[in-house]
C-alpha cells in the first residue's frame, strides 16, 4: 500500500514539475502600429500574475513574417526580464480569420439549398418518366373516343410544359448556387492559404521578487506590410485656390487582423543601411575596347547605355463638412523622416488589400494659365502653377486631378524638384481656339550659288471663346544648327522670348472675352544645295 502511495506522489510531482516548465501564454493585443513604405514596427501588450522566483510567459499567435533581430520586450511591475527567445511553431497554424468562418457558413447554406433544389429536380423527372410510362389511352379491343383522345393530349402537353417548365427554372437556380459554391471555395482556398501557415512565439523568462501582476510591451518589426502616398487635386475654377487631399493606400498580409490601432505612418526605412559609404581612390589607367564586329568600315565597341532623357464660378451650396481622419492627424518631421499620427482609432485586415487613410486636407494658394503647343497639338491646356508647397509636408506620389467636378486624369508629384513651384495639367478646354498655319505666299525656296535657301512663314491665330478673360502662354520653336554650314536665321517674330540654347519661342499674354489674336513666326535656313536635312 506505501508503494501505491508513494507511486502516486511521484507522479503528481512529476505533472507539477512539467506544468511548471510550460511557459503561460500572456493574452495580449495588438495596440499601435508605426507602418513604412515597407514593412511596419507592430507594439503589442499583456498583463499577466507572475509566481515569485523564475517564470517563462510566451507571446503566442504572432505572425511568422517578423524580423527576430528587431524584437522588443519592456514591463511595467517589479521583476526583471531575464532573457527573450524566438520561435517558429509549425504544429500549430493561425487563428481562423473571421472571414473564413463567415465564408464557411455560407457554404454550409448554400450545400443545403443545393441539397433541396436537387430533390425537387428529381421529383419532377420522376413525374415526367411516370407520365411518359402511362401515356397509353384504351385496351387493345377497345378504341379511343376522339373527345377522350383530345382531353388526353390536352392533359399530357399541359403537364409536361408545365413539369419540363419547372426543371428548367430549378436547374438555373442550380446553377446559380454552383458558381456561388465554387467562388467561395476559390476565396476560401486563398484565405487558408494563409491560415495554415506557420506562426511565431516569443518565450520571455522572467524573475519576481513576489507575486506580481506584471505589463509587458512586446514590438517587433513585420515584412508583408507597407503604404504609398496618393492625392487627390481639386481645382473649382481658375479664380479658387486648389485642394489637395494627401491619402495613404495601407496595405498589411502578416496573417494578425489590425484591430482598432493607433496607427502612425512614416516615410522612414528600418531596414536601410544606416553606415555612411566610404569614397574610395579612384585609379586612372589606359583601357581598349573590346572589339565585338567590324561591318562596313565601322568599328563596333561594347558601351555602357544610357537613358533617353515627358472660368466661370460654380454654384457653391453651404453645408457642414464631415469630419474624416484627415482632421485627426498629427505630422511629426524628425531629423530623417516624417511621421503621419492617426489620433483615432484604425483597423487593417490582413487579406493584402488597400485601405485608404487620410492624412492630411489642404488649400494651397495656385495661379492657372491655358498653355498651347500648336506646333504638335491645337489643344489648350489649363496648367495650375502651385507655389510654397514645401510647407505642407508633402512626398512623392501619384496624383488624381479633378476640375470643375470632372475628373481629368493623372499626374505624379515629385518632390524632388528643386524648384519652388509645381505645375499640374488640369485637362484641355475647347472653348479656347488655335490654329497654326503655313503661309504660302511668304514661304519659299532659292538656290544661291553652291547653296539652298528655305523660308517658312506661320501664322498662329487664337480666339478666345470664353465669357472672362484668360492669360495664355503659346510655343513653338526655331531649329538649331549643329553644323557650321546650316545657317538659320530668324527674320519675323511677334513679340516672343526666345531661349537660344534650345530655340523655344514663348508668347504670354492676357486675352479678353470673345477676342482674337495672330501671331507671325517666319524664319529661312541655307544649307548646301547637295545636301538633305529635315525641315518638317
Amino acid at each position: 500500500m506505501k508503494k501505491i502511495v508513494l507511486v502516486v506522489l511521484l507522479a503528481s510531482i512529476i505533472v507539477s514539475v512539467k506544468a511548471e516548465d510550460q511557459p503561460k501564454p500572456v493574452k495580449s493585443k495588438i495596440k499601435e502600429v508605426t507602418v513604412f513604405f515597407n514593412g511596419a514596427q507592430v507594439t503589442q501588450s499583456g498583463e499577466i500574475t507572475l509566481p515569485a522566483g523564475q517564470s517563462s510567459v510566451i507571446f503566442e499567435d504572432i505572425t511568422q513574417y517578423i524580423n527576430a533581430q528587431s524584437i522588443q520586450v519592456k514591463g511595467e511591475g517589479s521583476f526583471d526580464i531575464l532573457s527573450v527567445v524566438h520561435q517558429i511553431n509549425y504544429l500549430k497554424s493561425q487563428k481562423k480569420l473571421p472571414e473564413v468562418i463567415k465564408i464557411e457558413d455560407s457554404l454550409q447554406l448554400l450545400s443545403k439549398n443545393l441539397s433541396y433544389q436537387q430533390t425537387i429536380l428529381n421529383v419532377y423527372m420522376q413525374e415526367e418518366t411516370m407520365l411518359l410510362a402511362n401515356k397509353a389511352i384504351g385496351g387493345e379491343q377497345t378504341g379511343v373516343k376522339i373527345t377522350d383522345l383530345k382531353e388526353a393530349t390536352e392533359y399530357f402537353r399541359t403537364r409536361l410544359l408545365d413539369i419540363k417548365n419547372n426543371q428548367m427554372t430549378i436547374q438555373d437556380k442550380i446553377n446559380v448556387v454552383q458558381k456561388r459554391i465554387t467562388a467561395l471555395n476559390n476565396q476560401l482556398q486563398a484565405l487558408n492559404a494563409k491560415v495554415s501557415e506557420p506562426t511565431s512565439e516569443i518565450v520571455v523568462t522572467l524573475n519576481a521578487g513576489a507575486e506580481v501582476q506584471a505589463k509587458l510591451l512586446l514590438s517587433y518589426y513585420v515584412t508583408n506590410a507597407g503604404w504609398t502616398p496618393t492625392y487627390d487635386l481639386r481645382a473649382v475654377n481658375v479664380n479658387s485656390p486648389i485642394d489637395l487631399d494627401f491619402r495613404a493606400n495601407v496595405r498589411q498580409s502578416t496573417g494578425n487582423n489590425w484591430n482598432n490601432v493607433k496607427l502612425t505612418l512614416s516615410t522612414g526605412n528600418p531596414m536601410q543601411s544606416g553606415a555612411k559609404p566610404v569614397l574610395n581612390p579612384w585609379y586612372l589607367s589606359y583601357i581598349s575596347p573590346h572589339t565585338y564586329g567590324y561591318v562596313s568600315g565601322v568599328t563596333v565597341t561594347k558601351s555602357e547605355a544610357r537613358p533617353q532623357q515627358a472660368d466661370g464660378k460654380s454654384n457653391e451650396v453651404a453645408f457642414e463638412q464631415a469630419r474624416s481622419i484627415a482632421d485627426y492627424t498629427v505630422v511629426n518631421e524628425t531629423q530623417t523622416n516624417i511621421e503621419y499620427v492617426i489620433n483615432m482609432p484604425y483597423s487593417i485586415p490582413a487579406d493584402g488589400k488597400n485601405y485608404m487613410v487620410e492624412i492630411q486636407k489642404n488649400t494651397l494658394p495656385a495661379t492657372y494659365q491655358y498653355h498651347c503647343i500648336p506646333k504638335l497639338d491645337n489643344d489648350v491646356f489649363l496648367i495650375a502653377r502651385v507655389s510654397g508647397w514645401e510647407q505642407y509636408n508633402i512626398i512623392s506620389g501619384e496624383m488624381n486631378l479633378f476640375f470643375e467636378g470632372t475628373y481629368v486624369g493623372k499626374s505624379y508629384i515629385d518632390t524632388r524638384v528643386t524648384t519652388d513651384t509645381l505645375e499640374f495639367s488640369l485637362g484641355t478646354d475647347k472653348n479656347i481656339a488655335v490654329k497654326r498655319e503655313k503661309v504660302q505666299d511668304f514661304s519659299s525656296v532659292k538656290f544661291i550659288g553652291l547653296n539652298k535657301k528655305e523660308t517658312f512663314t506661320y501664322n498662329i491665330n487664337i480666339r478666345n471663346k470664353k465669357k472672362q478673360a484668360i492669360d495664355i502662354v503659346i510655343e513653338d520653336q526655331l531649329p538649331i544648327s549643329s553644323d557650321k554650314d546650316i545657317e538659320v536665321e530668324m527674320l519675323e517674330i511677334t513679340s516672343a522670348s526666345l531661349d537660344k540654347d534650345y530655340g523655344r519661342l514663348s508668347w504670354k499674354f492676357s486675352m479678353k472675352p470673345a477676342e482674337t489674336k495672330e501671331l507671325k513666326l517666319s524664319y529661312s535656313v541655307k544649307y548646301p544645295k547637295d545636301r538633305q536635312i529635315n525641315l518638317y
